[in-house]
Parts: structure tokens; sequence; C-alpha cells
């Protein structure tokens, strides 16, 4: 990938690195230092300076006067707002995901694609003291969770085969075996209208997932998901009661 935006002409690379270092930023981190920034980007420390201190300028860093470090500024979350307030499906989605995860007593998750991953937009959580600790904003990878294994499961043959060559590229020598994983689980998802990964992603998370197709012209397909601690919730319970539920909550939300 990079040698290719380095023969892109309208490739900015300036602009590029400056993000690159945004997003080295990952939840529940307090502040990083020019050092550990530069470990995470892979750009040389002179580099992450100057871009630190412009960022930081520009109000989307902020520095610790007395360690030095960075944390994420005031004006990512102004950027934040405006993104999440862009896909008015939430507003549409919100009331049914909280009754939804109030009467099944497990998590439900909106999410989107941002490369190999898929990012939380909305997020609800029963009433019970356990449930899965994810937040709007949170990543996970498309390959090993359902929510990004329903999102796979419906594109089309052609944006498939564009993702799967990031997928090869970000997981190298493992990824034969998660291509065998995919396309096991998108022949299951033909099956039964659902995904699944009970345990694969973290071992104690049971969860199912469904495609959502666009809900409005201009705007990107996305997936719903619904999670359970596994000393409450069994693969069988998440089969029979969680996954036609979750597929009934998804005809209210966008009507296929």
């Amino acid at each position: 990938m990079q040698e290719e935006d380095d023969k892109d002409r309208l490739f900015v690379t300036a602009l590029a690195r400056g993000l690159q270092v945004l997003a080295a930023f990952r939840p529940g981190e307090s502040a990083l230092s020019n050092n550990e920034l530069a470990t995470r980007t892979g750009l040389p420390k002179s580099t992450v300076s100057r871009l630190t201190y412009t960022l930081t300028r520009l109000g989307y860093l902020t520095q610790d006067e007395h360690s030095g470090f960075y944390r994420l500024g005031v004006a990512l979350l102004a950027l934040g707002s405006v993104t999440l307030a862009s896909y008015d499906i939430r507003q549409a989605a919100g009331p049914l995901m909280r009754e939804f995860a109030l009467s099944n007593n497990v998590s439900i998750s909106l999410a989107m694609r941002d490369g190999t991953d898929m990012v939380y937009l909305e997020t609800c959580r029963s009433q019970s003291r356990v449930s899965v600790q994810l937040m709007v904003g949170s990543r996970v990878p498309i390959a090993t969770t359902a929510i990004g294994r329903a999102f796979y499961a419906g594109l089309s043959e052609e944006t498939r085969a564009l993702l799967d060559k990031e997928l090869a590229e970000r997981y190298g020598k493992r990824w034969p075996e998660l291509d065998a994983r995919l396309r096991e689980a998108r022949e299951d998802y033909r099956q039964r209208g659902y995904s699944a990964s009970f345990g694969e992603y973290e071992p104690d998370v049971m969860a199912v997932g469904v495609h959502l197709p666009s809900p409005n012209p201009g705007q990107p397909p996305m997936s719903l998901n619904a999670s359970g601690p596994a000393f409450a919730f069994s693969a069988q319970t998440m089969q029979e009661q969680v996954a036609p539920a979750l597929i009934a909550l998804r005809q209210r939300i966008v009507p296929v």
C-alpha cells in the first residue's frame, strides 16, 4: 500500500502521517510519548515530533506540561460528534437497540467498516452487572468477530475481493487459515441468516451478528451484533433465542 501511495501524485504524505499519529492512540490510554508514537507508526522520531507539535497547535492533541506526553485533544471530539451525527441511522436504530438489549439481557452494537476493522457507531448494554464492555469508537477485527463476519458475508463479490487483499496484507501467514474460516462463516450466514463468534475473538464472549444493508443512498452498509458473557449464554441459547431476535430487529431497522 505504501508504494502505491508514493506513486499517487494526489496523495498528501504529510497529512497521512499526521493522521497516522492520531490513529495510534487506543481506547483507555491516558497519554503517549513521541517515542511510543514513533514505535507505533513506524515514523522517524524527528518527524513525529514535528507532527505532534503541529497537531497540538491545532488542538487535535494536548501536551501534559509535566510529562511532555500527548493525549487526544478536544478538536477531535468535535469532529467525532459531527461524524456520528452524519449517520442518521443511529437515531432510528438507537431506541430499538436499547429495547433489544433490555429484553434479551445482552449488549448490542452497530458498526461500520474502517479498513480491516469494524468501528462501533452505537452500542447499548443491558442492566446486567456483567456485560461486554465495548463503546462507541471501539475497533474490532472483521475476520474473527461476529459483527465483522456479518458485514463480510453481505458484501458483493467485487467488494469482498478487494477487502480480501487488505486482509491478506494485514494477516500475512495467518491469512489462509482466516480466509478459510471466513468462507465457512459466509456459507453459514447464507444458510442461517446470521454470523457467529463463540469465544474466538474473546474467550469469554458469545456473539451473533447480521449484515445491515445501506440504510440511505450514499451511506455504507453496516452490521449489528448481540453479545453476552459465556457463563450466561451458551452457543445454543445464542443460536435459538438471540439470533432470531436479532434478525427480526434488523428487519425493523432496514426492511429488506
